[in-house]
């Protein structure tokens, strides 16, 4: 089943299927279930500049997730790149 081109929640690119990801809202790490589909790039960011215990705790929704200024930053900065366009960060470790 091919998947389709989504818009990514936090950058609004378009984002073909290759360059999708599931990013869990609560970490699998922390036994997360609920996925939302991202960019690569924006799904890398969110493990640059979050832990796991934060992303469980308090990022726990799209709606925190786009409240912090780090990532209001982060997305204005790559919504002026190319669609195609990725950044690949070495995630940190899991805590």
């Amino acid at each position: 089943m091919k998947k389709d081109n989504i818009t990514c929640p936090i950058c609004r690119r378009d984002t073909p299927a290759d360059s999708q990801e599931k990013h869990h809202l609560v970490p699998k790490a922390k036994q997360g279930k609920i996925t939302i589909l991202l960019c690569r790039s924006c799904g890398d960011m969110l493990h640059q500049i979050f832990t796991n215990k934060e992303l469980a705790k308090k990022y726990n929704t799209l709606e925190t997730i786009l409240a912090d200024e780090r990532v209001q930053k982060w997305a204005e900065w790559i919504k002026k790149k190319p669609d195609d366009f990725t950044i690949c960060m070495a995630r940190k470790k899991k805590r």
